[in-house]
């Protein structure tokens, strides 16, 4: 029993890393200095649901297989005189859950591994500060969109960065006498998102 809800813990943590994986990725991206690759588990998102609903079914499994009542005496005996193993304890298999649960909540707190995502601006922004929005799809929490804001507040002469995934979009205020939209443009398709200007209304 102990070998079969070991499996099921380690199948509820493969379970849950994918299902986080759409949001793991921009952060990883952006620590190895990839973030072209920021996007592109973004299809993960529609079996976001599906995912965490076998994550939970798993888990509760390898439990039950662990807690159950009524084990045969043989089948204690068994257990008794085979060699214990610590992997297949009831502590590693709490910590398996607890580990699962910090993944499958990840795209809830992904923006806190990011950097200042809003630069200040040094001195006065009088008139050369301008404002353009950008329309940008795959982004799928907040994650993303910290992801977004950082490599786009990283562009010399960028004042600030609002992003939101939910409303597919970022809007940036910049100086215009040092970056043009253009080259804020191009910084945000690097991040591997599909990033236009939006159109004005």
């Amino acid at each position: 029993m102990r070998n079969t809800s070991s499996k099921l813990a380690g199948s509820s943590i493969v379970a849950a890393f994918t299902a986080s994986l759409c949001c793991i990725t921009p952060l990883l991206a952006v620590m190895v200095g990839a973030t072209g690759v920021a996007s592109s588990f973004d299809w993960v998102e529609p079996l976001r649901p599906y995912l965490i609903g076998i994550t939970i079914a798993v888990l509760g499994l390898a439990w039950y297989q662990r807690l159950k009542p009524g084990r045969s005496a043989s089948s204690c005996d068994c257990e008794q005189n085979d060699k214990f193993s610590f992997w297949k304890s009831n502590r590693v298999l709490l910590l398996v859950s607890c580990l699962a649960l910090l993944l499958l909540t990840f795209p809830n707190y992904a923006g806190a591994f990011y950097g200042q995502t809003n630069p200040i601006a040094n001195g006065a922004e009088g008139d050369i500060k301008q404002t353009m929005e950008l329309k940008v799809e795959g982004m799928t929490c907040a994650g993303c969109e910290a992801q977004v804001s950082q490599v786009i507040g990283e562009v010399p002469g960028v004042f600030h960065v609002s992003t939101s995934y939910k409303a597919g979009s970022a809007t940036i205020s910049y100086d215009s006498t040092r970056v043009k939209p253009l080259d804020i443009l191009q910084a945000a398709k690097k991040t591997g998102y599909t990033v236009e200007v939006a159109k004005k209304k």
